[in-house]
């Protein structure tokens, strides 16, 4: 080849990898981490993710940090996992949050104020001890102890994702004040209270996250309507074979009750090229406390 046609072809090639390096390095998608607890993992939602940390921690791909992620081409860290409080987020989650981090989402709090324990002890036929547990929660949702938690925890993210689009959400209401189980006697002051419970904690929830500086979404208002006995219902009911779903949001319940409102929250969200997706890892003591017990009959 004459040395003049070699040095155009030799500038041309150099010029079409620059030019490709530089499209690929543009494309790179969002990144996204998600921390919390079973209601952020995606428990309920079915599909779960496999691998042992995956499993234990009942991560699917029907929960709604996946369902955000692939629908905007984010690259999804999903760390979060059922049964996580503030102090697992902060010491177990928190260091996948760097500060290149896009986006991130938690929800977490309910095992902290002993949600899973509360609905065991309503399942049985004892209302006192019901009300006397759900009251005992509720306070504690209201705690300056747990608010504080919150914030800090909030803040410790921001911290190390500073341009980050840092978005808290709240738990859905579960009852409609209908008990529609064999494997349930809840009465209508045990579910009034429960979702006075739920309304109490998205209070502190939103609280801290504006005393944070980050994000608020709401779910509550997309699932009334779809509480565990509404004919379309977006919550699992009781459950002997599958106890750890109980009262989790289903499929319907991540896609049409959690994700659009989360997503809204998040914007604006920058579409990536493709979705990616890391898991965390697990220690067995994060499970413990995210199951609801059913006794059996």
């Amino acid at each position: 080849m004459h040395k003049g046609v070699r040095g155009v072809v030799a500038t041309l090639t150099t010029l079409v990898v620059s030019f490709s390096f530089s499209v690929n390095a543009g494309a790179a998608s969002p990144s996204y981490v998600a921390l919390g607890d079973s209601y952020a993992s995606g428990n309920g939602g079915g599909s779960y993710l496999t691998g042992t940390a995956n499993a234990s921690c009942y991560r699917s791909t029907k929960g709604y940090p996946y369902l955000v992620a692939a629908s905007s081409g984010l690259a999804l860290n999903l760390q979060a996992c059922s049964g996580a409080t503030i102090d697992d987020v902060t010491s177990k989650q928190l260091g996948a949050v760097a500060e290149g981090t896009s986006y991130v989402t938690i929800t977490v709090g309910g095992n902290d104020i002993g949600f899973s324990s509360v609905v065991t002890t309503c399942l049985g036929t004892n209302t006192t001890a019901c009300l006397n547990a759900v009251a005992t929660a509720t306070a504690t949702a209201k705690s300056a102890e747990f608010k504080s938690k919150l914030t800090n925890l909030y803040a410790a993210i921001k911290a190390k994702a500073p341009s980050a689009s840092i978005v808290a959400t709240s738990y859905p209401r579960l009852f409609n004040g209908k008990n529609c189980s064999i494997l349930t006697s809840f009465t209508s002051a045990e579910m009034t209270q429960l979702n006075a419970g739920a309304d109490a904690l998205a209070v502190t929830i939103s609280e801290a996250a504006a005393a944070a500086g980050i994000k608020f979404a709401d779910v509550r208002t997309p699932f009334v309507g779809h509480a565990v006995c509404d004919r379309s219902a977006w919550i699992l009911n009781a459950s002997l074979f599958k106890s750890y779903e109980s009262f989790h949001p289903n499929a319907t319940g991540y896609s049409s009750g959690y994700k659009p409102v989360v997503a809204t929250a998040m914007a604006p969200v920058t579409t990536g090229t493709s979705m990616t997706v890391t898991t965390g890892g697990v220690t067995s003591s994060d499970t413990a406390r995210g199951n609801v017990k059913i006794p059996k009959s």
